[in-house]
This record gives C-alpha cells, structure tokens and sequence, in this order.
C-alpha cells in the first residue's frame, strides 16, 4: 500500500483572521481536513473526503450549520477538494472504490457525492445517529443532501472484537488490506478511527482529538475547550475516548497518530510521506 495525506479544506477556527492575530498560538486556529488516499490491492481507498464540489459551488449547503459556517469560515477552494487532487496525482477518481467515514459532519463526508461509484463504510451507530438523532445536538449537526446522492453504504458494528482495547470492526466489505475501523465514540456516536497495519503503522483517529497538544497532555489555547463543549456529542465520553488514544501512543511510541484538522500532524504526515519516494 501507499498513502497520501491530502487537505482537503482549510479553515480559519473560530472566526476571522484578526481573532487569530489577537489570540496567542497563531497556529492552533489555523485548521486543516486531513484525509487520506490510499493505493491498495482493493483499489483506491478514500479516509474521509473533505469538503467536495458542490460545497464549492454551492455554499448555501452551509447556511444551515451557522456554527460550522461562521466559527470554522471554510475557505472553499476547488483545489482543495479531494477529486481534484486526485486527478492531479496521475488517478482516476473513478478508480476511488472505497470511502471510508468517521462520522458524518460535513467536513469529512462532504466530497462522497464526487465518488457516486465508491462504497462508503461507517460504523452502523454514526449511520443509526444521522438518520435518527436523539438529541438537537445530533439533529442539527447531520446534513443528509451530501449522503443522498450516494446509496453504496455498508454499516458495521465493533461488538466481539477490538484493537488495543477499542471496539473493531468486521474485515470490511471487499477491502483485502490491512485497514481497520475502530469505534472512538464521543465526538459523534459512532466516531471512529482507521488502522492501518502496513509498514506505515498509521492510527488516523478524526476528531478525537483537535490538536496534537491535546494528545500529548501539553498546554493548549483555551479556546479550544469551547470547541470541545460545542463539538463533541458527549464531551465526558469523548474525554474517556482520548484517555485511551493517550495510553496507546504511550505504549507504541513508533505508531503514528494522526487526526483530521491539526496543521502541524498533516505537515508531519506530509515530511513522512516524501521521504518514502
């Protein structure tokens, strides 16, 4: 296998520029969405897609999350998006087989509808959340236009296995390689993560976690914990999902962990990736 590690948007966190300027750690709200392309015997795999083109074209989409809209402010480029980037890495995004989900926020599954030929797999309890929340922090997170156009979903459950002490899930449908969903709950209620067991050693954990600080237990803009309160479903259970990824890195320092929007992980990502050519 080979990997890619894509950005698939950009934001600006929590507003505007000159917030940014006036808080200290500049970096820390300068977000991107890390995803990933994966060259596998099964075809091209997609972890997660970002924003796509008809966000780009179409930014009514995101009137109705005022919070995504106007805290993230997505910078909307067409470059960005994850079936242009294919195209300009030699692929056909035809070729894209396999999505693989976290969750449903809209920056992760954003680009499905650019793939209409991909099967897209998720935990059945983040397909269960967006199609009967149970609450209007679920409810009001889902947008169902950027699931609808496409109808190739397989859901999976993680009871009688795990990895590590996470629930994992079945081998996935017509996926050969090494590449594993595990439940990481909290954000959403069926969050989940991919592994990847090839020589890379890849943990890509979504919105577990916001910033590698956060990982590391290290000091962080307290900004962020605003984000925690507004982002997380069930902030103590995702609290409890974080412990966990902590006590893994402790005990595989050699395992790359990776989430969705922290800048300095996908540069880190990205150095990793061109020292492999």
């Amino acid at each position: 296998m080979k990997i890619h590690h894509l950005n698939c948007g950009s934001f600006c966190a929590l507003g505007h520029p000159v917030l940014n300027r006036l808080l200290p750690k500049l970096d820390q709200f300068n977000l991107v969405c890390h995803c990933l392309l994966i060259e596998s015997d099964s075809g091209l795999i997609l972890v997660d897609t970002g924003l796509g083109l008809k966000d780009i074209s179409n930014q009514e989409r995101f009137k109705s999350n005022f919070v995504f809209n106007h805290l993230a402010r997505p910078k909307l480029d067409v470059e960005e998006t994850a079936f242009m980037q294919i195209i300009k890495k030699g692929f056909n995004p035809k070729d894209v087989r396999h999505i693989i989900a976290t969750h449903f926020d809209s920056d992760h599954i954003g680009g499905i509808a650019d793939f209409p030929q991909a099967v897209v797999h998720v935990l059945k309890d983040e397909w269960d959340a967006a199609h009967h929340p149970h609450n209007p922090k679920e409810k009001y997170r889902y947008s169902p236009i950027r699931w609808e156009a496409n109808p190739l979903f397989k859901t999976y459950t993680t009871q009688g296995d795990s990895w590590n002490g996470l629930g994992k899930a079945q081998s996935l449908k017509g996926i050969t390689d090494p590449v594993y969903m595990v439940s990481l709950p909290g954000h959403t209620r069926g969050h989940s993560g991919v592994v990847i067991e090839d020589e890379s050693k890849i943990f890509f954990t979504g919105d577990a976690f916001l910033l590698e600080a956060q990982l590391l237990e290290k000091s962080y803009a307290k900004p962020i914990e605003i984000y925690n309160q507004l982002g997380h479903v069930n902030p103590e259970e995702a609290e409890e999902t974080l412990k966990k990824i902590r006590t893994i890195h402790q005990q595989d320092p050699e395992l790359v962990i990776l989430s969705s929007h922290d800048q300095g992980l996908y540069k880190k990502a990205l150095a990793m990736e061109k020292g492999k050519k």
